[in-house]
């Protein structure tokens, strides 16, 4: 919270955004200044509140709250159990943990309430082990060992990072597309976490869905992956085994090799995945009239729809599935969440075997929001303050709103439907009520708000 602008951040406002009580916000504060490192420092003012201060040029947030992280005793247990996979006892690994069993004990009914819940999973007690589907073991440990090592780091000292990134690479140059930086790291930690749980004995075992696997673009490269695994690390990987590497490849981001992202995407999906994505691309179309449905917005609907089947084929993933852009969405763009929604909604009468949760409305709100195409319009802004603060507010507005907004701001002789005509002005812009009857007017307040903005944009693209 604090990185997101460099100023004071009064107690209240924090205390709101955080709900924890001003004596918690300081109590953090304090314990956590000491292990900032020297490029980052926290300043704490009785009258003015608390900022952070960063050397741009130095480690980021992330990186210092995955060094933190990685040192906590939750993650050092985590790792404890992908290594000994059940074969510690409880008195074994709360001293390896420097806990007394007690303290231990009580630690994983907390853990098994409030951390693994979400994940549909829990900790055994007598020989600490994850409990609970394979799939959401597998998805909870990689999400645990990615966020602890974002950028650098490799916690399988058993496994060979450059060989396993050397496969991936493989797997781009056959299937003609390069994984986002972060995606590719993330699918070398992933068959690390497949080969240790295979190793201990847990396999996978895909039991919902019908999909269309060895049409997949994927199935050849994975399939020759798999035999490269099973060679080097001498395990045995099933056709399930194989199906879930091939979903997670398959779910990971990336772009076309010409860099336009997924410019071929309609040919990466079957018949019956392109079926469903024509039923869907004129529902959206007539939610939104000023949607860009080119080819790169029907490429991106097929490759939704394509990863939308995956997830029912495997529906633990489904179950688990969730967007850190949620919360954003529903605030920034709750009517476009909410139309997204009615349209999947009559979507799903054509298909009702398929459903969605919010991660998929998630991902679909962005791919609309950034498919919508703005009409260039030429607005008369009217603001009454002198004319230093009318040229400052239009162009707050114009870094705002961009290019396709024209604003006037000489003096009209007269402010008639008649002369508005005459200028080809499209709307007005005013801190004042006006009286026009052919064209609307957006009120603002003398500084624009969020809320203001938002609305010469929702102009833009009626």
């Amino acid at each position: 919270m604090l990185d997101r602008e460099e100023r004071w951040f009064t107690l209240a406002e924090i205390e709101r955004e955080l709900g924890v009580s001003g004596k918690s916000i300081k109590k953090i504060v304090e314990e956590a200044a000491p292990l900032l490192p020297e490029s980052m420092h926290v300043e704490v003012s009785r009258g003015r509140g608390i900022s952070f201060h960063r050397d741009r040029h130095g480690a980021t947030v992330r990186e210092v709250l995955a060094a933190l992280f990685r040192e906590t005793s939750y993650f050092r247990l985590m790792q404890l159990v992908l290594v000994h996979n059940g074969k510690r006892s409880a008195e074994e690994m709360a001293e390896a943990l420097f806990m007394s069993f007690s303290s231990f004990k009580k630690w994983i009914i907390q853990l098994n309430r409030d951390e693994l819940r979400p994940f549909h999973l829990r900790m055994t007690y007598s020989s600490p082990t994850l409990k609970g589907s394979e799939i959401h073991v597998r998805y909870f440990l990689w999400k645990l060992f990615t966020e602890a090592y974002p950028t650098e780091g490799w916690p399988f000292p058993g496994m060979d990072e450059r060989q396993l990134d050397g496969w991936v690479t493989e797997i781009e140059q056959e299937s003609g597309m390069i994984y986002f930086l972060n995606s590719k790291r993330n699918l070398s930690f992933l068959l690390a976490i497949v080969l240790e749980r295979v190793r201990g004995g847990h396999d996978v075992s895909l039991n919902g869905g019908s999909y269309a696997w060895e049409h997949n673009v994927f199935y050849g490269p994975i399939n020759r992956l798999a035999e490269k695994l099973m060679r080097r690390y001498q395990v045995e990987l099933t056709c399930d085994e194989i199906y879930f590497l091939q979903s997670m490849f398959s779910l990971s981001q990336y772009h076309e090799r010409d860099g336009i992202h997924l410019k071929d995407g309609e040919k990466r999906v079957t018949e019956e995945g392109s079926r469903m994505a024509q039923q869907l691309i004129p529902l959206l179309s007539k939610a939104f009239p000023t949607l860009n449905a080119g080819p790169r917005f029907r490429a991106e609907i097929h490759e939704f729809i394509d990863k939308l089947r995956i997830d029912h084929a495997i529906p633990e993933l489904m179950a688990v599935s969730r967007s850190h852009l949620t919360d954003y969405i529903l605030k920034e763009e709750q009517p476009i969440f909410k139309t997204v929604s009615d349209c999947m909604h009559s979507w799903q009468k054509q298909f009702p075997a398929m459903s969605c949760n919010d991660y998929h409305l998630t991902k679909l709100a962005f791919i609309i929001s950034s498919s919508l195409k703005y009409k260039s319009k030429k607005a008369f802004l009217i603001v009454g303050e002198e004319f230093s603060v009318r040229h400052y507010v239009a162009n707050l507005i114009k870094r705002e709103i961009g290019d396709d907004l024209t604003i006037e701001t000489s003096i009209l002789h007269g402010l008639t439907n008649e002369i508005v005509a005459q200028h080809q002005i499209d709307f007005i812009i005013s801190t004042i009520p006006v009286s026009l009857t052919r064209i609307p007017t957006v009120i603002i307040s003398t500084i624009p708000t969020k809320r203001d903005l938002e609305n010469i944009r929702l102009e833009l693209l009626s």
